[in-house]
């Protein structure tokens, strides 16, 4: 196998918390689309009201509240993950918490709308309580997700200097 020399890694493609961000970017256009049709009830099994049992019905309403707890948490995850990978910092307790809590709720948002793997059901028959309990996880993740951009989030001054100069 030929000896290649060291080139320096101008792209920075060995920092874990970029290729993250790529990710976590990525799954934003995805989470969008899905909060959006979700919202406005372009998916089947929401445009037929009439056809839902009562639990189904009654806890609706509380799954577009769960579909807009992801987007502030999903766009805190982007900030936070931007930040430390511009200034290499280290991840804290309340950044790794509120991502876990955000994701996972993320994922059974997912699961439930688009049932996948038939859980639907499942949440149906909790009537408003499952998306009330998640929509409880959702406002603690995406109060972590404040905290920890609060803790981090560079000066303005810091940013100014950052950016290229116009002149």
């Amino acid at each position: 196998m030929p000896d290649f020399p060291d080139l320096p890694d101008f792209m920075h493609t060995d920092n874990e918390q970029l290729w993250l961000l790529i990710g976590v970017c990525i799954a934003m256009i995805f989470t969008i689309q899905a909060v959006e049709e979700s919202v406005e009830g372009a998916w089947p099994h929401l445009r037929r009201v009439g056809s839902m049992a009562m639990p189904e019905r009654r806890a609706q309403p509380v799954w577009g509240l769960v579909a807009l707890l992801i987007l502030p948490g999903a766009v805190l995850t982007v900030l936070i993950l931007a930040v430390i990978a511009w200034q290499e910092l280290p991840r804290n307790d309340t950044m790794v918490l509120g991502g876990i809590l955000l994701g996972a709720g993320w994922l059974i948002f997912l699961l439930s709308s688009i049932d996948a793997l038939r859980v639907r059901r499942l949440f149906t028959a909790a009537g408003p309580a499952a998306p009330f309990a998640l929509a409880m996880i959702l406002i603690v993740a995406d109060l972590l997700l404040l905290i920890a951009f609060l803790d981090i989030r560079p000066s303005v001054e810091a940013v100014r200097d950052a950016l290229p100069s116009l002149t």
